[in-house]
């Protein structure tokens, strides 16, 4: 039946047509208006935290400058490229690019005046991505990217500009190790927009409360030490529940050589 929304091909229901369903419940159009305050608020910050990134590994004056912008703008970069005929939010705002390279000049030559701001700092670059997070998914629905592609671009943009200053310094991005909430934050918040978006929710009540989200969860994960796993292997697990479905001993050893080597071993002993 056509009128459910849903096609069907052959009788059946594929996973491209659950996508389409999905995606087509998203209504596009709709624009949430920040105030540019705001957007430049975030970008200023994401400037100083690379500028203070570049600092800490002892980056002269063109790496600082170079890593403060990536860090500012690479996730929005990332976003706009994909998008592609949305505008570009960096070639926009030729002031704001102003702004940050002499603010990541001033890091550079009185990076003393940060060293006690870490709660300071660490508030700032939170609330930065959550910006950021709302900036990205409000702008890819606003497209009508679906609600799929948007809060993946939610989450890229929130993180994108952390991870590509990571990849400069040679260094494996934050984002990608065990740590505490940071990426899944930014996807939080990106997904409370983009679902309270679709259910009909003022946009300005979606956007403060994905900004609510991230915080919350960055500074709840901080609280709390909970962090991302590192490494997890249920292979194990399962291959013991399946010894148990067959009757047999998890604690055995599969290796029919060694149980025989274990049982020559007892007629040596005995």
């Amino acid at each position: 039946m056509q009128g459910a929304g849903v096609c069907r091909r052959g009788g059946k229901i594929t996973g491209m047509d659950i996508a389409a369903f999905i995606d087509s419940m998203a209504v596009p159009g709709q624009v949430l208006t920040v105030p540019w305050g705001i957007d430049y608020f975030s970008i200023i910050v994401g400037a100083i935290t690379g500028a203070l990134f570049a600092c800490e590994r002892k980056l002269d004056t063109v790496g600082t400058v170079v890593l403060g912008l990536v860090t500012a703008y690479g996730g929005g970069l990332i976003r706009d490229m994909i998008l592609q005929d949305e505008g570009v939010y960096f070639t926009e705002h030729p002031d704001l690019i102003v702004i940050c390279v002499v603010l990541c000049l001033f890091v550079f030559y009185f990076r003393g005046l940060f060293k006690n701001l870490d709660r300071a700092v660490m508030f700032a670059d939170t609330l930065s991505v959550a910006l950021f997070a709302l900036a990205g998914a409000s702008k890819a629905f606003a497209a009508g990217s679906g609600i799929v592609v948007s809060i993946v671009l939610g989450a890229i943009t929130a993180v994108g500009g952390g991870a590509v200053r990571d990849i400069c310094v040679g260094e494996t991005p934050a984002v990608f190790k065990r740590s505490n909430y940071y990426a899944v934050a930014g996807l939080g918040g990106a997904t409370m927009y983009v679902v309270l978006a679709v259910a009909g929710c003022p946009l300005p009540v979606a956007g403060v409360l994905c900004v609510a989200t991230v915080v919350g969860l960055r500074y709840a994960s901080v609280l709390l030490g909970l962090k991302t796993k590192q490494e997890a292997d249920f292979a194990p697990a399962i291959k013991r529940g399946i010894r148990r479905l067959r009757g047999k001993d998890p604690s055995d050893d599969d290796d029919s050589d060694g149980g025989a080597d274990g049982a020559s071993g007892g007629d040596r002993t005995a």
